[in-house]
């Protein structure tokens, strides 16, 4: 069976569509990002009409208000309490209120006068000043200080306190505002239920700067609309406000100008290059044409030529040399037009992509023989001895006029290229279930650097030996890609050895 055949790449006529589909493609994915890059949302926040957050926070901020001054009427009755159970009282019945602590001026013993509400040992000791030991956590007041009167104390450093004196002793109670202000967050979620109704986002945050009432999710990462402030002495009380968001969505008209223009210029772009390669395919066409019609018409005269030819020689008197000299050269220069031609048609077939191959059994030994004694009277011209070893006695499955244009080829090269006097030799094998043939000579060969290119169509290596050697440059270009079509190969396999190499077939049936 014949191998797969690598096919040499070839211009395919509906490959426009392909740029069709790329330039659009393109257009498409431009315009695309251009109305991507040019949409911009905005989200503007709106304040809703009507004033009825504003309500609700007056009405939390005067409830709060009266839960500060019945936490002071509270506290002044705790330590009115106190002071009038003397020194023995510990327990502490208000909300809120740390640590009592008592002061005596009659009494120097302190370390009995501060309990806290908890249990543990006071960190904050009040003091009088004539007890002051400069110890860590006491805080000082002079008997003229606290000794009379009642009142809140507030320091920057200090908690908050609430103190109460009758002239002999004083009550200072420590206050843990975040109790207390837990306690003011309960009542007013049971009475405010409604305060977070309304259009927007309404949080409610106490002094711990937790949430006690919101009527929604609060928007993340985003900074409120409006903030309302209520400062007391539990803390601030704080209405955190997110206005109702409307989303606009506009378009910047110069990037979607621009992006719509250069997606009009790749279809247009793209249109021109089709256009282009459409014009182009069909001038290749009509080249490829003329070219087959001209070679077509080109064949008859030349067979007719090389018939009469050997007609005539065969006519002419055996000591007629100088006619024959001159007929057979006539036949050589004719058949080497009729390879010129063969080679023209074959590039033009394989353009096209049509190759056609006819594996019949072939006496390779005899094409062989034929091939020699055409190119022995060029060789004789220039002198070359050319030695031909063919080691295949049996016919064999294979297209024979692919293989004998491919030795043609080489042969020619040869008798071009080698120069003169020359020695060649090509050698014709069966090894294993390949045939190869090998045309080699000792001429000036292909420089390193050149080896690649001469396989390019219209290629031709320059060099002192070729001056003045005629040719299309198609011949080495022809003969690879018919022994690839064949499922073989040819190489250059030094400066002046190529080796051709076919794999053999099964026998037709």
């Amino acid at each position: 069976m014949r191998k797969p055949a690598e096919k040499p790449t070839t211009y395919n006529p509906a490959s426009w569509w392909w740029t069709v589909a790329l330039f659009s493609l393109s257009a498409i994915l431009v315009a695309a990002a251009s109305v991507i890059l040019s949409t911009q949302t905005d989200r503007i926040s709106v304040k809703p009409p009507g004033n009825g957050a504003d309500d609700s926070f007056r009405q939390i901020a005067r409830r709060v208000d009266e839960m500060e001054r019945l936490w002071q009427s509270a506290l002044e009755k705790e330590a009115q309490r106190l002071l009038a159970a003397g020194s023995t009282e510990r327990a502490i019945e208000v909300s809120g209120v740390s640590q009592y602590s008592r002061l005596n001026a009659n009494l120097s013993d302190t370390a009995r006068a501060h309990t806290r509400a908890d249990g543990a040992a006071p960190t904050i000791k009040p003091v009088l000043a004539k007890f002051a030991r400069k110890e860590p956590g006491e805080w000082v007041f002079s008997e003229s200080q606290i000794l009379t009167n009642s009142g809140w104390i507030e320091m920057p450093d200090r908690p908050l306190a609430w103190w109460q004196g009758n002239g002999r002793a004083a009550v200072v109670l420590l206050l843990d505002t975040r109790e207390a202000s837990a306690v003011v967050a309960a009542d007013l979620q049971g009475r405010f239920k409604s305060a977070a109704a309304g259009p927007g986002v309404l949080a409610w945050e106490g002094p711990s700067g937790k949430t006690w009432l919101a009527n929604g999710e609060l928007p993340q990462d985003a900074k409120p609309d409006e903030i309302l402030r209520h400062v007391s002495r539990f803390g601030d009380w704080t209405l955190r406000r997110f206005y109702p968001v409307t989303v606009t969505t506009h378009y910047k008209l110069p990037v979607l100008l621009g992006g719509f223009t250069l997606a009009g210029l790749l279809l247009a772009g793209g249109v021109a290059i089709v256009s282009w390669q459409r014009k182009a395919t069909r001038l290749a066409e009509q080249r490829v044409s003329f070219v087959n019609r001209v070679s077509h018409e080109l064949r008859t005269p030349l067979t007719n030529l090389l018939l009469n030819t050997d007609l005539a020689l065969d006519g002419l008197a055996a000591d007629d040399g100088k006619a024959r000299r001159r007929l057979g050269l006539i036949r050589e220069e004719t058949a080497r037009l009729s390879r010129i031609v063969d080679n023209v048609q074959t590039f033009a077939r394989m353009e096209k992509g049509k190759p056609e191959f006819h594996s019949t059994l072939c006496d390779v030994e005899k094409v062989i023989s034929e091939l020699m004694e055409i190119f022995a009277p060029l060789f004789e011209r220039k002198s070359i001895t050319c030695d031909c070893i063919c080691d295949v006695a049996t016919p064999i499955p294979l297209d024979r006029d692919a293989f004998s244009q491919i030795v043609s080829n080489l042969l020619s090269n040869v008798e071009k290229y080698a120069g003169e006097g020359a020695r060649a030799s090509l050698t014709v094998s069966i090894k294993g279930d390949e045939l190869i043939a090998e045309v080699a000579d000792n001429g000036p060969g292909i420089p390193a650097s050149s080896r690649q290119r001469v396989f390019l169509a219209f290629e031709r290596v320059g060099s002192r030996v070729d001056e003045g050697a005629t040719g299309t440059g198609l011949g080495l270009t022809i003969s690879r890609d018919l022994a690839i079509r064949m499922g073989g190969s040819l190489d250059l396999i030094d400066a002046a050895l190529f080796r051709l190499t076919l794999p053999l077939e099964r026998s037709p049936a």
